[in-house]
């Protein structure tokens, strides 16, 4: 806790002032998207383990992807060699 007067102290010298200058130059834009991207994917990749985890949990199964090599060897179809 010993941060927290240089926090305020911070803070308080940001709110005095009434001109900003900031630059953000062609890249940043790149930046922020690929930024906004991973967050959107990191969020959805957590759901999606997280939901495979409770429906373990609770027992619940899920159904299989539809995939070429799971519908073969449902079937009783060999892979190639």
């Amino acid at each position: 806790m010993r941060w927290l007067p240089a926090v305020l102290k911070l803070i308080a010298v940001h709110a005095g002032c009434k001109t900003l200058f900031a630059y953000l130059d062609p890249g940043s834009g790149s930046l922020i998207i690929q930024l906004l991207v991973a967050i959107i994917v990191g969020v959805l990749a957590t759901f999606r383990l997280w939901k495979a985890k409770l429906f373990s949990l609770i027992g619940i199964k899920q159904e299989a992807d539809d995939d070429d090599d799971a519908r073969d060897t449902e079937h009783g179809e060999s892979e190639p060699v």
